[in-house]
């Protein structure tokens, strides 16, 4: 019998050809390459839809305080106050605090001012507005006529996403600022101490 000599190099070809025809174990090596990327492709899903629902929960809840506000015809109390911040965290549903700012406002258009009339402040993070400070947002006001009246309704909430999913998607504020005529009377009234200017 011939006695046959195998170079290393030979050996090396060998295998290489006969490890790329076999094809068992191949799902399992799949699997393991997608299952994770599945994975986080589900969880990012999620997290992006969950921060555009908090968005849009917070939207909705300004817009119905600003829509109570506006058809108020009586004067504004502490009470009243708490039952709309109540309700916008009824409506919102978060896992981090709400935060309220209602400000009532009117226009010199003579000497282009803004004038706050009251300012009032529920939860944290967000002082009250002053004469000199809705200035700061005077380039986000709408056009209001002279001696118009308006109410500026501010909701604040941090969104925290429920799995971290890289690309430094983290913490970050949702801010929603709306604005309203009111419909019943041009002058809305405040007795809430906290609320004076």
């Amino acid at each position: 019998m011939p006695r046959t000599r195998y170079s290393s190099k030979g050996l090396v070809t060998k295998f290489v050809r006969r490890f790329r025809r076999r094809e068992d174990g191949i799902m399992s090596v799949e699997a393991m390459l997608i299952l994770p990327l599945l994975y986080w492709s589900m969880l990012a899903s999620y997290t992006y839809y969950d921060a555009y629902r908090q968005s849009s929960r917070n939207i909705k809840g300004a817009y119905a305080v600003a829509d109570v506000v506006s058809r108020e015809d009586g004067n504004v109390n502490a009470t009243y106050v708490n039952t709309m911040y109540d309700l916008l965290e009824a409506m919102v549903e978060t896992r981090s605090p709400v935060t309220l700012r209602m400000t009532y406002l009117t226009y010199d258009g003579e000497n282009d001012v803004h004038n706050v009339l009251w300012s009032c402040v529920r939860g944290t993070g967000l002082p009250k507005w002053s004469n000199a400070e809705i200035d700061d947002i005077k380039p986000r006001l709408p056009a209001m006529p002279d001696n118009g009246s308006m109410i500026v309704i501010e909701t604040r909430n941090t969104y925290r996403p429920p799995f971290y999913i890289a690309f430094e998607f983290a913490e970050f504020e949702m801010n929603n600022l709306v604005f309203t005529h009111p419909r019943v009377f041009d002058n809305i009234a405040n007795n809430d101490p906290s609320c004076v200017v």
